[in-house]
């Protein structure tokens, strides 16, 4: 239902957590129903026999933000959700309208996706991603070039 102007938003933002490894499948059960979901997800370089392929996990594990409309529609019955996030009260914590918009532009800016650097290679490794392979959460072949992986002696096939 189309919103009049003046009228508060009526979609409200939520943290859902969800049973371990069902963040996608959750993430699609809800899309299906018409709610409007954010999951980042962490792309990077992964080689598996001796191929080099492109990899995703979601950023926050069991965690999926959705924006939920209560008159239209619901979330109850979705395999693989353990519980939505409570705030100070016995309510569901709300997120803030603005938080879910930057999540969503660094999203589009590529903070999250490490294999944008192999069609510019001059582009910067974005800080989140140069953390993760400080602390030894990504290797460090999941930054590199394909010239920088040729160059360490990684052989694959040019992917997407």
């Amino acid at each position: 239902m189309a919103q009049a102007a003046g009228e508060p938003n009526p979609v409200r933002w939520h943290a859902a957590v969800t049973n371990p490894g069902c963040e996608v499948m959750v993430r699609d059960a809800m899309a299906r129903r018409g709610v409007d979901t954010v999951l980042p997800m962490l792309r990077f370089w992964r080689v598996r026999h001796r191929k080099r392929i492109i990899a995703e996990r979601p950023l926050m594990a069991r965690i999926v933000v959705f924006g939920l409309d209560r008159t239209t529609q619901h979330i109850a019955g979705i395999y693989g959700l353990e519980r939505i996030v409570r705030g100070a009260s016995d309510r569901w914590a709300v997120l803030s309208l603005d938080e879910v918009q930057d999540l969503r532009l660094r999203i589009l800016r590529g903070e999250f996706d490490a294999t944008l650097r192999q069609t510019d290679p001059q582009m910067e490794v974005p800080p989140l991603i140069r953390h993760l392979v400080s602390i030894g959460a990504l290797p460090y072949s999941a930054t590199c070039t394909h010239k920088a992986a040729r160059n360490l002696g990684l052989k694959f096939k040019d992917v997407a």
